[in-house]
C-alpha cells in the first residue's frame, strides 16, 4: 500500500476522478461537442435537456465511478474532509455537485495533442490548480487521456502533495513528486477488476484499508 493519505480526519482531501460514457439517462438528443463549443448552442441544449439534469455525482454510472463515490461515501462517515471533483470531456473540471445533462463526447481514441487542446480550451489546469488551494492532499485516479487534459508532467509545484493511481506506463511520464501508485495487469487480476476500472477499485481497496474496513 502506498504511504498512508489518511494521516487524521484533519486532512483535508482533493479527489479526482473522470466522467464515464455510461450515464444515468442517454437521450437520443444529448449534447455532444460542437454544443459545447459554442455557448449559445450549449444553453439552448441545456434548457432542452433540463428535466435530465443530475448532479455529476449522480449522472455517471460506470463502475469505475462507482467504486470512487463508494469510496468518497466511506471517508465521509468518518468524518473525513473530501471534496470530490470529476474531469468530463465535455464540461471540463466539475464539482461533484454542479448540475449537468447528457452529452456524449470523449477523449478516448483522439490524439495526445487534440485531448491537451481540449483541456487548455476547458481551462482544466488552471481550474485545478485554482480550487485544490487550501488542501492538504490531491489525488488522482485517472486514465491517460485524462491526465493528458491536465498536462503531463502534472503541475505538481502549484498543486497539494499528490498521489496518482496511473497504469505503469505513465510513472516516468506523471511528475516529480508525485506518489504513483501504479495498476498494471497483474495487479488488476490481482483485485478482481476490468481493466477500465482498475485504478479506481485499487483506489477503493486502499481506502477500505486505511479506514480499518475490508471489504
Amino acid at each position: 500500500m502506498s504511504d498512508s493519505f489518511l494521516i487524521s480526519t484533519d486532512v483535508r482531501l482533493f479527489i479526482v476522478s473522470s466522467c464515464t460514457a455510461s450515464k444515468r439517462f442517454s437521450p437520443e438528443d444529448q449534447l455532444i461537442e460542437e454544443d459545447f463549443d459554442n455557448l449559445s448552442l450549449r444553453k439552448r441544449g441545456e434548457k432542452r435537456l433540463s428535466r435530465f439534469a443530475l448532479p455529476a455525482a449522480e449522472m455517471y454510472t460506470g463502475q469505475g465511478h462507482k467504486y470512487v463515490r463508494d469510496a468518497v461515501t466511506k471517508l465521509r462517515e468518518r468524518r473525513f474532509f473530501v471534496s470530490h471533483w470529476i474531469i468530463s470531456a465535455g464540461y471540463g473540471l466539475l464539482r461533484e455537485t454542479d448540475l449537468v445533462v447528457p452529452y456524449n463526447v470523449t477523449f478516448r481514441g483522439a490524439s495526445k495533442s487534440s485531448i491537451r487542446e481540449r483541456g487548455r480550451r476547458l481551462g482544466i489546469k488552471e481550474r485545478l490548480v485554482k480550487n485544490a488551494k487550501g488542501y492538504d492532499r490531491i489525488i488522482f485516479v485517472l486514465g491517460r487521456e485524462y491526465l493528458e487534459a491536465i498536462g503531463l508532467p502534472l503541475p505538481v509545484d502549484a498543486l497539494p502533495p499528490a498521489t496518482a493511481y496511473i497504469a505503469p506506463s505513465l510513472k516516468n511520464r506523471i511528475g516529480s513528486n508525485v506518489t504513483a501508485i501504479t495498476v498494471g495487469e497483474v495487479e488488476r487480476q490481482k483485485i478482481g477488476a476490468y481493466s477500465s476500472s482498475a485504478k479506481e477499485r485499487r483506489f477503493q481497496i486502499d481506502v477500505y484499508k486505511l479506514i480499518g474496513i475490508m471489504k
